[in-house]
């Protein structure tokens, strides 16, 4: 559900002032693939700018007007690098495997590693690009155009991912304990890396590697001592550890003194009590006022999809349907029809759309198929 949601956050693009409706690539641009471009960077010992981009987008618009046009630029990136533009709506596997969400987005290579030095994300003026690519060419993973801890986090995922695939566990575990670490929740962007990349990546080294599981429960054992309930529930998933999560959720459930914990973390807990089918569990104490929780994901919905100043999310992104299929599946999971149905009829009022129609239909008879057999074994 979550991939879907970003995918359908990068389709955006860039229009030439002079042609409106027509594609045009400015001339520093090479018409290479990215493992074409990567093997001239490297062999003229070059940076490598990777500018995704697609069909539509006011800030690629901008950008091209302005940014792309500008003679110093032109003439910086023809002598330091490699640039090439991605259209994500035509290649979407090189935009998913850089993990590209929104548009515009400029990535950076090094030619001393088939890693990704830095990222960019959003708006960039002449002075600011140059400003940025300076720094990188002098070596530098932070400017004053981006806040250091996100180019750092990006850069050491990339190395992370390298050191792993190359069987340099120690060295990777390193880079990913300093992830777990230093990564930010303030910021949309770096909340989701480490609550849902990041953990993806720790688990995978841990189911080879034991220095890392031991690692990483030393650090959910310490997260639960400092009292860090969310860290504690994500280490929990990464260490396979789940009816633990589950274990602390029911001495808890019913205690009113907690229902502020429920909530501060439900967002960890309801797919891990929905993944190991605790219908009633969801419906009873995470989603006591279906209707008004419907709503709220509604109006978090519709926030996602304004438009801001520096980004551009596709104009028919609707993120509503995915949204809020969990909260009516554990209904129908529960065995609550009545109410299910009378969660169905409020999401066809704020979006009586036929994505919404199919995706209300299709978790219905999935989940009236899942909970056939839970029925058996409670007449048993």
């Amino acid at each position: 559900m979550k991939k879907a949601i970003a995918r359908a956050l990068i389709f955006t693009a860039i229009f030439c002032s002079y042609a409106p409706v027509a594609w045009c690539q400015a001339e520093i641009f090479s018409n290479s693939t990215l493992d074409q471009a990567k093997q001239q960077a490297q062999k003229e010992k070059k940076l490598l700018l990777v500018d995704f981009t697609a069909s539509w987008c006011p800030p690629c618009r901008k950008m091209e007007s302005t940014t792309w046009s500008n003679t110093d630029v032109q003439a910086w990136v023809k002598e330091n690098a490699v640039a090439i533009q991605v259209d994500v709506d035509k290649d979407e596997k090189t935009s998913s495997a850089l993990n590209v969400e929104a548009m515009p987005t400029l990535v950076l290579f090094t030619p001393e590693s088939t890693g990704e030095f830095g990222r960019q994300v959003g708006f960039m003026g002449p002075s600011e690009l140059l400003q940025w690519l300076d720094s990188a060419k002098s070596g530098k993973k932070a400017d004053s155009s981006e806040p250091a801890e996100e180019s750092d986090i990006w850069s050491r995922i990339s190395k992370a991912r390298e050191l792993q695939a190359a069987a340099k566990n120690a060295e990777a575990l390193e880079e990913y304990v300093w992830l777990w670490n230093n990564t930010s929740t303030s910021d949309s962007t770096l909340r989701d890396v480490r609550t849902g990349m990041l953990p993806v990546e720790i688990e995978k080294l841990s189911a080879v590697y034991a220095p890392a599981k031991t690692k990483f429960t030393e650090l959910r054992d310490a997260a639960e001592n400092s009292e860090k309930r969310g860290d504690w529930i994500i280490l929990n998933g990464v260490l396979g550890d789940g009816p633990r999560t589950l274990a602390w959720f029911d001495k808890i459930k019913a205690d009113a003194k907690q229902k502020d914990t429920l909530k501060k973390n439900a967002a960890l807990l309801e797919p891990i009590l929905y993944s190991h089918s605790r219908w009633a569990d969801l419906a009873t104490y995470m989603f006591a006022d279906p209707i008004t929780k419907v709503n709220e994901i509604y109006k978090r919905a519709k926030d996602m999809t304004k438009p801001r100043p520096d980004t551009e999310f596709a104009k028919d992104f609707d993120p509503f349907p995915s949204m809020v299929l969990l909260l009516y599946g554990s209904y129908i999971g529960a065995n609550r029809d009545g109410e299910a149905q009378k969660i169905a009829d409020e999401c066809l009022r704020l979006d009586n759309t036929q994505t919404m129609r199919e995706s209300l239909a299709s978790m219905a008879k999935g989940m009236q198929q899942a909970r056939a057999p839970h029925k058996s074994v409670q007449k048993q």
